[in-house]
Formats: C-alpha cells, sequence, structure tokens
C-alpha cells in the first residue's frame, strides 16, 4: 500500500479522500465495527464547510442542516426560543450572510451584533447553509465521499503499534503497522487515532501540556421532568451546563477530577449525579439514548507531527477541551493541509521540503486553538470573581464596534494565514473564501478534483503561459475582470499568490508556482 491512514473519524477519513482524489492508494484502519454514534461536535465552522465546498460536498451539508434545524423546531414546542431562532437566522434564511453560531467560554455570539458588511466576514458567506453538521452525520457523509473514491476502509481492526523495515522510524524506509488482523506495510503511515495514539506513543513523540481541570459530559437522553433545565449555556458555581436545542440533548461541565477508570462507559446514574451536581435541579434520567461521552480540558500537543513517514494528524497531534468544536475543525485543516502534499510527493512532483511545510504551517495553528480553549475554561470558572469578568467580556466588550466580528472570525477559522511567499501583500497566506467569477460559477467549482486553481483575471489571458507542463495539477480558469486580482491558490484553499503587486506579479506567479507545484 501506498498510505495507510489510522482511524476513521472525520480527520482520517478526510485525509483518506484527497489522496484517493489525487490517485494514491490508500487504506483506513479502524478499530470500531460502524461509525461511532456517540454524540460529539454539534457543528462544524465556516473554514470546515469551505473545506467541503471546495470537493463539492456542500449540498450534502446543507442537506444535514436543513433536517438538523428541523429537529430543533420540534424541540420548542412551538414557544418562541432564542437559542433556536438564534441558530435559524444565524444559518441564513438569506444565502449569503455570514452564519453567526457558537459561543466563547457559554457567552453566545449575537448576530444583532455583527455588522454583515464587514469584509473580512463578507469574504466567507457561500457556505451559509452548511455548517450544522454534527460529527457523526459528516463521518457518513465522508464515508460515502471515500466509498465513492474507492478508498478500502477496513473496520474492526486495531492497531497495536508499527516497526520500520529499515534501521528506525526516523528514516526513509517503509512502515509496518501491526494489528490484531496481522501486519500491514506501507510507504507511509498517517496516524489519526485519537488523544490516546497508540501510533505517537509507539513513536516517542513529546505530548506536553496542561492537565485537565473539569470533566465533562454529553448525551442524548429521555428525562422524568426537564421543565427546569434552562435553553442555551448556563454557568452555575460548579460548572457550566446546556439543554437543547435537539430533543435530550445535554452537555455538562463541572469543576471535579476525572474518574479514574477514564475508559469506562459513560453510565447513567454517572451522568444524572453530574446534571444534578452542576444544575443544582434533581432531574431524574430515564434512558440514555446511544452511548454517552466523556471528556475533559486536557491539553496538550505533540512536539512535532512528522517522524520519518509517519505523520500525526486530528487527536493523535492535539487534545484540548471540545468547546465550540474546534477539535473537529483543527483536525479537518490537518487532513486537507497535508492530504496533497503526500500526495505529491508520493506521485514525484513535489518540490523539495514540501512534507516539511506540513508541520510548520499547521502546528502553530495547533497550539493557537489549545489556548484559545483554555481561555474559554478559564472564563467557566464559577466563583464570583470569575462570574464578574464574564459579565464584562459578555455585556461591555462584545457590544464594542467589531469586537463581535472579531471573536466571530476567530472561532470560525477564517483568520488562519500562513507564511506561504516573499510577497506578504494581502490576502497571500489566508484562506480563499468565496471568489465569485463572471461566468456565474465560484472558485470552489473548480477545485472538486483537489488540484491548484489559477484565476486569470487578466484580459488578454497573459498567466496562462505560467501552467506550462502542469496542466494535470493546475487549472487554469480565464476569468477577465479588471476590478479583482488574479489569483493562485493551492488545494487546501490557501491563496499562494495575488497580482495585487503588478510590478513584480508574473515573477512572483513563477516563483509561487515553483515553490508549490514543483
Amino acid at each position: 500500500m501506498d498510505v495507510i491512514v489510522v482511524g476513521a473519524g472525520p480527520t482520517g477519513l478526510f485525509l483518506a479522500s484527497e489522496l484517493a482524489l489525487r490517485g494514491v492508494p490508500v487504506t483506513v484502519l479502524e478499530r470500531l465495527e460502524e461509525p461511532d454514534p456517540t454524540i460529539k461536535s454539534g457543528s462544524i465552522n465556516v473554514a470546515s464547510a469551505e473545506i467541503l465546498d471546495r470537493r463539492g460536498l456542500l449540498p450534502a451539508a446543507e442537506e444535514v442542516q436543513r433536517r438538523r434545524l428541523a429537529e430543533a423546531g420540534t424541540f420548542t414546542g412551538g414557544r418562541s426560543n432564542r437559542t433556536v431562532r438564534e441558530l435559524t437566522d444565524a444559518a441564513g434564511r438569506a444565502s449569503r450572510r455570514f452564519p453567526v453560531l457558537g459561543h466563547f467560554a457559554g457567552i453566545m455570539f449575537r448576530h444583532d451584533l455583527v455588522d454583515q458588511d464587514d469584509p473580512v466576514l463578507a469574504a466567507h458567506t457561500a457556505v451559509a447553509n452548511g455548517i450544522l453538521v454534527p460529527q457523526h452525520d459528516l463521518e457518513l457523509l465522508l464515508g460515502e465521499h471515500c466509498a465513492k473514491l474507492g478508498v478500502e476502509i477496513r473496520r474492526g481492526v486495531e492497531v497495536r503499534g508499527l516497526r520500520s523495515t529499515g534501521s528506525g522510524l526516523d528514516d526513509d524506509a517503509d512502515v509496518v503497522v501491526e494489528t490484531d488482523a496481522g501486519d500491514f506495510a506501507a510507504g507511509w503511515v498517517v496516524a489519526a487515532d485519537g488523544g490516546r495514539s497508540v501510533i505517537r506513543k509507539r513513536l516517542g513523540v513529546d505530548f506536553a501540556g496542561t492537565g485537565p481541570e473539569m470533566v465533562g459530559y454529553q448525551a442524548i437522553a429521555d428525562f422524568e421532568d426537564a421543565s427546569e433545565l434552562r435553553r442555551g449555556w448556563n454557568w452555575t458555581p460548579r460548572g457550566i451546563y446546556t439543554y437543547g436545542p435537539v430533543p435530550g440533548r445535554v452537555l455538562v461541565a463541572r469543576f471535579a477530577p476525572r474518574p479514574e477508570d477514564k475508559d469506562a462507559p459513560v453510565t447513567l446514574e454517572e451522568l444524572q449525579s453530574a446534571v444534578r451536581d452542576v444544575t443544582g435541579i434533581p432531574v431524574t434520567i430515564t434512558r440514555l439514548r446511544g452511548r454517552a461521552t466523556r471528556w475533559s480540558d486536557n491539553a496538550r500537543q505533540a512536539s512535532t507531527y512528522r517522524r520519518g513517514r509517519v505523520f500525526l494528524a486530528g487527536d493523535a497531534a492535539h487534545v484540548h477541551s471540545p468547546f465550540s468544536a474546534q477539535g473537529l475543525n483543527l483536525g479537518l485543516g490537518d487532513a486537507v493541509n497535508l492530504g496533497w502534499k503526500l500526495a505529491a510527493t508520493i506521485q514525484g512532483h513535489a518540490p523539495a521540503g514540501l512534507l516539511d511545510t506540513y508541520h510548520s504551517e499547521r502546528h502553530p495553528i495547533g497550539a493557537w486553538v489549545l489556548d484559545w480553549t483554555r481561555a474559554q475554561v478559564a472564563l467557566m470558572r464559577g466563583d464570583e470573581r470569575t462570574a464578574q469578568l464574564r459579565k464584562v467580556v459578555g455585556d461591555e466588550l462584545f457590544a464594542v464596534p467589531g469586537a463581535t466580528d472579531r471573536m466571530v472570525a476567530l472561532s470560525s477559522g477564517i483568520l488562519q494565514r500562513y507564511d506561504v511567499a516573499d510577497d506578504t501583500t494581502a490576502p497571500v497566506g489566508s484562506i480563499a473564501g468565496d471568489v465569485d467569477l463572471k461566468s456565474g460559477t465560484r472558485l470552489a467549482d473548480h477545485a472538486h478534483d483537489g488540484l491548484f486553481v489559477l484565476v486569470d483575471r487578466s484580459a488578454d489571458g497573459r498567466y496562462a503561459d505560467a501552467v506550462g507542463g502542469r496542466e494535470e495539477r493546475i487549472v487554469h480558469v480565464s476569468d477577465p475582470d479588471a476590478s479583482q486580482p488574479s489569483l493562485f491558490v493551492r488545494p487546501d484553499g490557501i491563496i499562494a499568490w495575488a497580482d495585487a503587486s503588478a510590478d513584480q506579479a508574473r515573477k512572483l506567479l513563477d516563483i509561487a508556482i515553483q515553490r508549490w507545484v514543483g
């Protein structure tokens, strides 16, 4: 096999699909017999929705969102409910509005405080109707995508270790993945096997960070009487909880030690005790619908994302509290960054050092997310002084013009930026977002095959010959428009060149193509 991906979560599945899209044989090994139905992340952010959009998966995500909003509507029972109303408004009855979803430390982002004309937000509105995609639905969606591309997913296979066919895992030899179903040899291995990654431990990669302060639970449950549970996010002296917006969904986090047996299934009694402790309401849970999730704010990051021919991605590379689904989105960002780089290397046309940019680009993003989640946990503490600080942040700072715009943009992942060129003129290094073309198409429509895209806005098509000999890797799109810059966009949606600096535009384009395409 060319590549073995360990783990069939969203990160592993999307990475496998990226490799298959470029014709690289890939096999996914997963210990679970079926996709995990346990309730986890409730949505994806805008950056992740744009990843799906660039691969033609936005319609499927939009269908999931329509279904989820219908379920949320039934939760209100016909009553006016602020949380559901904000979700519906944010998702965009008008398709080209920025979706204002999410929260910071339980402080919900208010759509009435967001300036929809803000140029940063306005450049990322096309996916507004495709972000309410829970993790389980996303895994099913990506599983179908992989099946269409011919990816082999072998379930019920538990990975136990790996070894090199050479002198060590740091050298350039093939790798053998050891499982309970036998050994599998491959040229490359990607560990997307979660926070307790067997592969990362076998590699001996340092996983430094901060220990947990809280333990949290998430489940869909039946209650004898849930009338006293308040909708939305609620802080208490013992922690924080939210009820809804889908029927029976409860998330509760308390500042307390985790159980000694962290792997033990969450029982009805354990969940009920946590809910009662945090809410102060003597609710009775009569049934768990599916498995409940237990998690913490343990925040750690791998010191390196690569060891020889083995890579770490998703939770195998970084863990933190799950607030705002940052882990899911961070993992998809890893996958879309690594996929095309690894494919180009395997196919022999990658420029020198390309694979090293996976760590150099993604590790700083991971470190930022860990700090972002730590800050939220700090603001959730139940003491009186933290409550006062939370009030200042929510009532005063968020009300400052532009403050909520900034927080929403950060939470949505659209402000990620890489050092990709000597020319640092905006928008080079940023995510392309919405790029509408005069033909009536969008840039994303030309990125479904995972290729580079050169949007040539010149009147005479002057940049077409820059593609020379790379037509199988670069899509040239002629779109004469003197009012907009030409763009060269990587397969992961990052703008690697723009002709804003006209004096050296062609020279800088050639440099960008040589640097990233080879």
